[in-house]
């Protein structure tokens, strides 16, 4: 339970990130008018222009958005037990072992992470904070979620469940 409620605090926190991080996506690349978002600090940490890079979107989706999604997943596998014994919601019965998701998606997330992490380092040659706030929580998720950091194990349990769905 203890580990329910961390990752769900984690989520959240996660989904209030990504919020704020739509918000200075949709500001530097559509309001004309807005002023600089906290997280421009100086020339490296500038959180504005990186939201101004193709970079940070994938498939024409702002990186927000796809972490929005992410943390409301994972907040919803948190439920799965509860939520697949409704009616309508019967095909969540697939998901057998939920922490194991968790952990999966944290350590790919995670993964992903550092690859942003290094694009926007080396290529854009700017950090913005919120985004590596969020590689961090990725990282407490997928460690929490995990039984005692053991990635592998959930990574495998993930995969065998999914080729039996």
């Amino acid at each position: 339970m203890k580990k329910k409620v961390l990752i769900a605090i984690l989520s959240l926190i996660g989904i209030l990130t990504t919020i704020k991080l739509a918000v200075i996506y949709y500001n530097a690349n559509f309001n004309p008018y807005s002023l600089p978002s906290f997280c421009s600090v100086n020339d490296f940490i500038d959180c504005d222009s990186i939201a101004k890079t193709t970079e940070s979107q994938f498939l024409g989706i702002p990186l927000a958005y796809w972490g929005m999604f992410l943390y409301a997943f994972i907040l919803l596998m948190l439920f799965v037990d509860k939520l697949k014994n409704i009616k309508l919601l019967k095909f969540f019965e697939v998901f057998k072992n939920p922490m194991d998701y968790i952990a999966s998606l944290g350590v790919i997330s995670f993964g992903i992470s550092m690859i942003l992490l290094c694009v926007s380092l080396f290529d854009i040659k700017k950090l913005c904070i919120l985004c590596a706030f969020t590689y961090v929580l990725n990282l407490l998720i997928g460690y929490i979620a995990s039984f005692k950091g053991n990635f592998i194990k959930s990574i495998k349990q993930s995969f065998a469940d999914f080729m039996d769905a």
